[in-house]
């Protein structure tokens, strides 16, 4: 097995189509903040939103983070 540099590791990390997948995971995440702050004292219809919210934010933390996964080790092969 061959060596990898910082710089390989870098430039593998920072391609387009990881890039994306970063984006989901990131926009995931502010999905179920924001979600969060919706479950709070402020009725019940602004709470079922935000359960929802963070439903869907799980959703698609999880899926982004699996295709990350699978996009790495697919690469690796």
């Amino acid at each position: 097995m061959s060596e990898i540099t910082a710089r390989d590791a870098l430039e593998y990390a920072t391609r387009d189509e990881l890039l994306k997948l970063y984006g989901v995971v990131g926009g995931a995440w502010v999905l179920m903040f924001v979600g969060s702050f919706l479950m709070g004292p402020l009725g019940a219809l602004p709470s079922f939103v935000g359960l929802l919210t963070v439903v869907a934010g799980l959703f698609a933390f999880l899926a982004g983070v699996v295709a990350i996964a699978y996009k790495v080790l697919t690469e690796s092969r």
